[in-house]
């Protein structure tokens, strides 16, 4: 392999992190919606609901033979559910 990485080659920023700045910003012009800060007590469900789609999907498919089907299933299918799951799991 022979890549060696020193500590010099890193570049330190010592600025806030983006997202606590841009809060706090918002929150002192605007304080009302501190009240709208809150867990949605739906996130479970959605969450449980998509992931147990996803293993009835596995299920239903498990004696398909066709590669091409499973693909499209997995790519369009999958892929919109695991992208919903990081957006959710994100915020």
């Amino acid at each position: 392999m022979g890549a060696q990485v020193s500590r010099n080659d890193y570049e330190w920023v010592f600025t806030d992190e983006p997202h606590a700045t841009r809060r706090a910003l918002i929150l002192a012009k605007y304080p009302q919606i501190k009240k709208l800060m809150k867990v949605d007590p739906h996130f479970k469900w959605t969450v449980l609901l998509m992931v147990l789609t996803q293993i009835v999907s596995f299920y239903l498919l498990r004696n398909t033979t066709s590669f091409w089907l499973l693909l499209v299933v997995a790519y369009c299918f999958g892929g919109v559910i695991n992208h919903s799951l990081i957006a959710i799991f994100f915020s």
